[in-house]
């Protein structure tokens, strides 16, 4: 079957070109019926015969005969229907031309070599080759790939835009093809699309562009969100894998349509939500991030923006790589400037939050799956950026788009300078992909220590320190500013222990553990540290709800005695006496 994989895929080096293009049709006339005008014999099935078979989660329904009316999902209005079909006659599926619609394919047995053509306002289309999926999937023996129950063959999945009907047929004769089925998705343009149409996605500045909470700001530049894109997360059907690091980055096409609008594109990535987890069962979309070609970035798969999420976009090769994918075919024209220099932007950003030379090479051991060109096992040098056709049969993201990595990996690296994002890597890497929501992005390298050995590095909201018997934590805020003060790591306390925890029995009281003692805080009080005989005592009086209540200073020398107070009293130490405890 390999042989017709890569047939099917080369075909796809001419799929799509211009098949969303008004520019291509003129197979047909507008009133030309459903056998078309290529002198096909095959009969239509017209828009009736869906499939049986039972809803699915995402709302899905099988259509009814003669008048189809699936579900609507709840949230996004995404509705999938699915049609059989006969690989000896042309299947024709109407289409409501005011959605987006994403269509693919499914069977059992040999590749259909299918086919596809749509009708808009200019009349029906060529036909274009709707190619086997060429790549794309969870790695193999995954646990994303375990969970798949789906055997059947899949065509890639491709957006229509403006068109009335869509036609699928079988380009190749006396086929061993059983089960043939064909999958629309179809999404409304919505309000909230539109409005998002309306603002600038590739701003430097949040009063630019989007609102704040979507500016990332060591990306400089917006990312619209799984919210504001309208995702479904009720779609998602499992967690997805994560690594501790990235080493590079693949970059794709999407193939469909290169006529959308700016409004539409949210829709179509709903689709590809919808699709990629309902109809090929993965657990969330399968890119990391999308890029539309008026430069607008989207976030992809859950969790890509802060983490190094697995994607599903190149079998055998997801872990430890980024995928990034460009809405529309790039065979024979190139990316837009604008979609490309917010690839590039990506790219930068994601090289210095994870450390990789996007002009280097990268080593990655091969998943294997039957679209991959390297078997399993097998250590592959790569480019750090990468397309698609690299390690899976596939003409993707394009001969054009291809033809601009060169460029692509340049720009990328010249903008790593004007753009922020450290690597994160070791302990304090792990650390942090668990707790970015604590610690907020990189703010400087890792930097290390000696006397006492150990690691740190500073996060917007904090330094995180490691040592090997500690263990990595962050330490931030009023505790902070009293652990300078006694020296950090070099001073009385050593490496903090723990993350800052909160008292039991006293509302808005904090405190963090450290190898030689503690540091206790509250707004009333600021941060104070204790350590060995006054915080054993503590301890034994009760700890917040002692009768002493919090320290309000530090241990310091009075009376030939080392000396603390607390909000309802002191503490004395004398090495003939040990420690006494005086309550006001």
């Amino acid at each position: 079957m390999k042989q017709t994989k890569i047939w099917a895929s080369a075909l796809a080096g001419a799929l799509l070109a211009t098949m969303m293009s008004t520019s291509a049709l003129a197979s047909t006339p507008n009133d030309a019926p459903s056998l078309g005008g290529d002198g096909s014999d095959r009969p239509s099935l017209g828009g009736d015969g869906p499939e049986a078979s039972a809803p699915s989660s995402s709302g899905s329904e099988t259509a009814a005969a003669d008048d189809p009316k699936p579900k609507v999902a709840k949230g996004d209005g995404t509705t999938s229907t699915t049609y059989a079909a006969k690989p000896e006659a042309v299947k024709s599926i109407k289409l409501d031309d005011a959605q987006v619609n994403i269509v693919g394919a499914s069977w059992k047995g040999d590749d259909p070599e299918l086919e596809i053509r749509h009708r808009d306002g200019g009349g029906w289309s060529s036909w274009q080759a709707l190619p086997a999926e060429d790549g794309d999937g969870p790695d193999p023996q995954s646990a994303e790939d375990a969970q798949i129950k789906q055997t059947q063959g899949q065509s890639v999945a491709v957006p229509v835009v403006d068109s009335s009907q869509v036609e699928v047929r079988s380009a190749g004769s006396n086929q061993d093809t059983s089960d043939l089925t064909i999958t629309k998705v179809a999404t409304s343009v919505s309000g909230q699309d539109s409005a998002l149409a309306k603002k600038s996605g590739s701003a430097v500045d949040p009063a630019q562009g989007l609102s704040p909470q979507v500016y990332q700001k060591e990306l400089k530049a917006n990312i619209v969100t799984r919210k504001e894109w309208g995702a479904d997360e009720k779609l998602v059907r499992c967690e997805t894998d994560k690594t501790t690091t990235s080493k590079g980055v693949f970059l794709h096409h999407t193939a469909g349509s290169n006529s959308y609008t700016k409004a539409q594109a949210p829709g179509i990535i709903r689709g590809y939500l919808a699709y990629h987890t309902q109809n090929r069962g993965w657990c969330d979309l399968g890119y990391n991030f999308l890029v539309d070609k008026y430069g607008t970035i989207y976030e992809g798969r859950a969790g890509s923006i802060d983490l190094a999420v697995t994607g599903a976009h190149a079998s055998g090769f997801n872990s430890y790589t980024i995928g990034i994918s460009v809405l529309g075919t790039y065979t024979s024209s190139a990316p837009s400037t604008a979609a490309q220099n917010s690839v590039k932007r990506i790219i930068a950003w994601k090289a210095n939050q994870y450390g990789f030379n996007p002009t280097g090479k990268m080593t990655l051991t091969s998943g294997g799956g039957s679209t991959s060109r390297y078997p399993e096992g097998k250590k592959v040098s790569l480019n750090v950026v990468s397309g698609h056709r690299d390690t899976s049969y596939t003409e993707c993201p394009g001969t054009s788009y291809y033809a601009k990595l060169g460029s692509i990996r340049s720009g990328a690296k010249s903008l790593q300078s004007t753009l922020g994002g450290h690597p994160v890597k070791g302990a304090i890497g792990t650390y942090y992909r668990a707790h970015s929501s604590k610690t907020g992005p990189a703010t400087s390298v890792e930097k290390s220590l000696k006397n006492p050995n150990g690691a740190y590095q500073y996060f917007q909201n904090g330094t995180v320190y490691w040592s090997s018997p500690t263990g990595a934590h962050l330490n931030g805020g009023g505790i902070r500013t009293a652990y300078k003060a006694v020296g950090f790591e070099k001073g009385s306390l050593g490496f903090p222990t723990s993350d800052e925890k909160a008292f039991k029995y006293r509302k808005g009281a904090v405190y963090q553990n450290f190898t030689s003692g503690m540091i206790a805080w509250s707004s009333a009080t600021k941060g104070q540290p204790l350590s060995h005989g006054m915080l054993t005592e503590w301890k034994k009086l009760g700890w917040e709800r002692s009768k002493l209540g919090l320290p309000t200073s530090g241990e310091y020398a009075k009376s030939g005695k080392t000396r603390q107070d607390f909000e309802h009293g002191y503490m004395t130490y004398k090495k003939v006496e040990g420690v006494k405890v005086y309550v006001k």
